[in-house]
């Protein structure tokens, strides 16, 4: 069923989905992460924090996040900025990189040849060595929201996630397969928000961003 049949059919509550990415995080050597990850670099405490005026807009109620370092530290100071208390989810974690967690891309070029030209080949489908593909991490995480919009139907909730988990967010509401995920851009410390009626999402805002007075020097 389309939106427009959930509309004709009559008023449904509405669900708010707030999304944001824990970051920039403290990565100098640029290398793969995921859990448990990296902590926040200063200028992302910084650039989360300035997000609190927009989030204001909104009655958040509960804030989730994976429990990887960045987004569980996001979690934490925006939960207490918007005075709501915060959950850590293990469902909402990045894709694993498995064998490849905490390399550089070029040394992962270098040592995985092989592995590295099978992703280029099948980017959704290629799992690293011991870790998990985009396509497994999407469906992990779009399960996850679906619950969480089940269990807050009717309020605003606020997720901090990642680079996957919030494409496969925005796939709940757009005709987005994982493959495609990459064309969506969800830079970090910005504000994307999608109103769910029912099971059908409509995405509202991408990429907000806090007013520079907001951000500081």
């Amino acid at each position: 069923m389309g939106l427009l049949a959930h509309f004709l059919r009559g008023p449904h509550p509405k669900t708010t989905l707030l999304l944001t990415r824990a970051g920039p995080v403290a990565n100098p050597e640029h290398v793969l992460y995921s859990h448990p990850g990296l902590p926040l670099a200063e200028e992302g405490r910084r650039a989360l924090l300035a997000l609190v005026g927009l989030l204001r807009r909104y009655p958040v109620a509960w804030v989730y996040a994976a429990d990887s370092r960045a987004e569980a530290e996001a979690a934490r100071l925006l939960g207490e900025a918007l005075g709501v208390p915060h959950t850590l989810l293990p469902e909402l974690r990045e894709r694993s990189w498995g064998h490849w967690e905490g390399l550089p891309f070029p040394e992962v070029q270098a040592r995985y040849p092989q592995a590295v030209r099978a992703w280029l080949a099948d980017e959704a489908g290629f799992a690293p060595p011991g870790g998990e593909s985009v396509r497994a991490a999407w469906e992990r995480g779009r399960e996850a929201l679906r619950g969480l919009l089940a269990r807050h139907r009717g309020q605003a909730l606020l997720v901090v996630g990642n680079c996957t988990l919030n494409r496969a967010a925005l796939s709940l509401a757009l005709p987005l397969p994982p493959e495609e995920g990459l064309r969506l851009e969800q830079d970090y410390a910005k504000l994307t928000v999608l109103d769910f009626y029912g099971e059908e999402g409509v995405v509202k805002a991408m990429n907000l961003e806090a007013p520079p007075e907001d951000i500081g020097p």
